[in-house]
């Protein structure tokens, strides 16, 4: 039997596809029942910009005392996506600054939600990407979790 990727992940839409002229504020998912969680982050870059994205955490998913988060995690970048699907380890952190070049670009985080600040109450994740203020510029990013329970229909994530 094949399982799928749907059938194994929970893939949430953090932030739909739009321009970078503003700051994005992505949507928060509970990591609750989550034992790790995955963010992609997907740049098109038609004008040069080192954008900064970065992790935050929260106490739920209306960004209660939203927090960017305390302990590094894995990051993994491919600053050419053009030119190819490899992707390089980065130096563990909480945020990603890309290099100021105009090219397609990707970002992956690898996230253990034992890094939320759990004894203080923060079980949601977000990502934000940092202002391009170019028109021309935009991101999307999606979550990729590994719920807990596995079942037909994942529960939500954007509730709490």
């Amino acid at each position: 039997m094949i399982t799928t990727l749907v059938e194994k992940f929970k893939v949430v839409q953090a932030v739909e596809p739009k321009t970078t002229n503003a700051a994005i504020v992505g949507d928060y998912a509970s990591l609750k029942n989550v034992i790790n969680a995955t963010v992609i982050v997907n740049l098109t870059q038609a004008v040069a910009h080192a954008t900064v994205v970065t992790l935050y955490q929260a106490k739920d998913v209306s960004g209660t005392e939203a927090k960017t988060f305390a302990l590094d995690v894995p990051i993994w970048a491919n600053e050419d996506t053009s030119s190819g699907d490899a992707l390089v380890r980065q130096t563990n952190g909480v945020s990603y600054q890309v290099s100021n070049t105009a090219k397609n670009k990707q970002i992956v985080f690898h996230i253990d939600p034992s890094k939320l600040d759990i004894n203080n109450g923060f079980t949601c994740l977000n990502v934000r990407i940092g202002a391009s203020t170019q028109a021309t510029n935009f991101a999307s990013a999606e979550y990729i979790l590994d719920s807990k329970y596995a079942g037909d229909v994942p529960s939500s994530v954007v509730v709490d």
